[in-house]
């Protein structure tokens, strides 16, 4: 069977690119093994993501050293004493190393100083300065590289694309598994253990971010992860999900709310029906050139028009009037979405000069860019009805006038919130939608019933 590598090297040409320098070395630092405090109980190991997208590798206490003019990567294992194989495991050898990483030379880590001493580079690049070891001589610049690998992780090569199409159907179908076994569930901890399970066991060990499991009121909160309460007995309540796991570190992002007791009914619905026009709308929205602020401004006035349609926003106010109020920003109160790739927040939300928004609401957007080709963005739309944010605005004369806080209160705030989260691709012609679960109401019903 072929194995294929993954593409170390041709992602540091992209960051040699971006450096546009013709001599140097560029240097990195994997991450190590940590402990719990004051225990020797291993932590469980993830490796730091640049070093990942430069090498492929994910295992602990290895270095890297690519030459900016002879192109040679270089992989620095950790030398491990003999003593620690009886309880760790035999290493790989160098024929095993190179056989299965993109790299041009394995050497041990004993030979640090002297393999980065015998480059003859004038400059070491790296990402800081304190995982320069002491001995070596080259002049240290670390005001160039973060830039270069961020420019260049933001564009997903069709590898990428790839893998992140393969976690995200991981982490779909096991969220459409959540979805059939969720009548059998008494609370929400059963439930992330099943979308825990269901992607472990298709290879995904890890989990992107500490799943989101929020029933009724909980959803409200938006990155509640306490994940302990027990459902309503009638079954009257939404559950959101928010739960993606990650592949060779490799992330998703998925969100999906379902109705309990198997059908979407009476404010529930008109609830999610908002939402899942904000979702459509942003989604048709992404293609190559579109501003990520309109977007996010676009699934705003798409959910302020549906809860004045449903008779939270008072019918006798313009959405423009509300809108200059930030009113809207009130349940709508993170940003239409952000970068997902190595790390679940992605780097190069904003491009250098590019400040954040201060405008309430969408001061929170991670991402402040027009969309190019290769870029992989999430696309969450939401409402929420956040008690502390609703009862300060009811305090307030010249907010609270634009809300009709009995059929807020009565009808909408117990319900908690309601979010939709896929994971696309900007294609040339628009986008690819690497999540594939159903997000249509007959659709989940029939899951979940």
């Amino acid at each position: 069977m072929t194995v294929t590598k993954y593409p170390a090297k041709e992602n540091l040409v992209k960051v040699a690119k971006n450096l546009g320098l013709d001599e140097g070395v560029l240097f990195f630092k994997g991450d190590i093994i940590k402990e719990r405090h004051d225990t020797d109980v291993e932590l469980e190991f993830r490796q730091e993501s640049n070093f990942y997208y430069i090498t492929g590798y994910n295992e602990p206490n290895a270095y890297a050293m690519y030459d900016l003019k002879t192109h040679k990567l270089t992989l620095i294992v950790y030398n491990m004493p003999e003593d620690n194989i009886a309880w760790l495991g035999k290493p790989l050898t160098e024929s095993e190393l190179l056989a299965q990483y993109d790299v041009d030379e394995i050497r041990s880590s004993d030979d640090l100083v002297k393999v980065l001493n015998g480059s003859n580079a004038s400059t070491l690049h790296t990402l800081r300065k304190e995982d320069v070891p002491a001995g070596v001589y080259l002049t240290v610049d670390t005001t160039r590289l973060a830039d270069a690998l961020v420019n260049a992780r933001i564009y997903k090569s069709a590898y990428e694309i790839e893998h992140m199409r393969k976690i995200n159907h991981i982490s779909s179908n096991a969220h459409i598994e959540c979805m059939k076994r969720a009548k059998h569930c008494k609370n929400e901890t059963e439930l992330e253990a099943i979308f825990r399970y269901e992607t472990w066991r298709f290879g995904a060990r890890f989990q992107s971010y500490t799943p989101i499991v929020a029933a009724g009121t909980a959803a409200a909160t938006l990155h509640y992860t306490r994940n302990n309460r027990l459902f309503a007995k009638d079954r009257s309540q939404l559950c959101l999900l928010d739960c993606g796991a990650e592949l060779d570190c490799y992330a998703s992002d998925i969100t999906r709310t379902i109705p309990l007791s198997g059908k979407f009914e009476g404010d529930a619905k008109i609830l999610y029906e908002i939402v899942l026009d904000m979702t459509n709308q942003a989604l048709a929205a992404v293609k190559p050139g579109a501003e990520w602020e309109d977007i996010h401004r676009l699934a705003l006035r798409v959910g302020a028009e549906g809860l004045q349609r449903a008779g939270v926003l008072r019918q006798e106010y313009s959405i423009e009037e509300m809108t200059r109020h930030h009113v809207p920003n009130l349940f709508f109160t993170c940003g239409v979405g952000h970068m997902i790739g190595l790390d679940v927040h992605d780097v190069g939300g904003f491009p250098d000069g590019v400040e954040r928004f201060k405008e309430p609401g969408i001061r929170y957007l991670r991402m402040r860019r027009p969309l190019e080709v290769g870029f992989v963005v999430t696309v969450e739309p939401g409402i929420y009805f956040t008690e502390l944010m609703l009862s300060k605005t009811k305090k307030n004369p010249e907010l609270a006038k634009f809300i009709d806080w009995d059929v807020l209160e009565s009808r909408f705030q117990p319900l908690g919130g309601v979010r939709i989260e896929d994971c696309v691709v900007v294609t040339e012609d628009g986008h690819d939608n690497l999540t594939i679960v159903p997000k249509e109401i007959a659709e989940i019903e029939a899951l979940v019933a």
